[in-house]
């Protein structure tokens, strides 16, 4: 039963945790093209917005789920993607040692 339940919680966390990636990576394509500032303010508004959104799957997930391994669960699938992309940068990395992020 435990098991089943941390399962659940990290399906779950997981879920939101890409839609999260998805929805940053929109923010940022379709921000490219425009001034320094408005970029900036809408990273800003879409980091808040995530926030929102995982705070709020925390809170349905206890309020719905009642049990501390499926919150647990969701909290580790939130985190999932930030492990993600640490490795994917890693691995880029080592691609090409010499370069740095960001320079030509």
């Amino acid at each position: 039963m435990i098991w089943k339940s941390l399962l659940i919680g990290i399906i779950i966390g997981t879920a939101v945790s890409v839609g999260n990636y998805y929805y940053l990576r929109w923010t940022l394509k379709k921000h490219e093209d425009r001034s320094p500032k408005e970029s900036l303010s809408a990273v800003m508004n879409c980091y808040i917005n995530r926030f929102f959104i995982n705070f709020l799957t925390i809170f349905l997930v206890y309020y719905f789920g009642r049990e501390i391994w499926m919150l647990a669960g969701t909290g580790l699938g939130l985190i999932v993607m930030k492990n993600v992309s640490i490795i994917q940068e890693y691995r880029e990395s080592k691609k090409h040692p010499w370069k740095k992020k960001g320079s030509s």
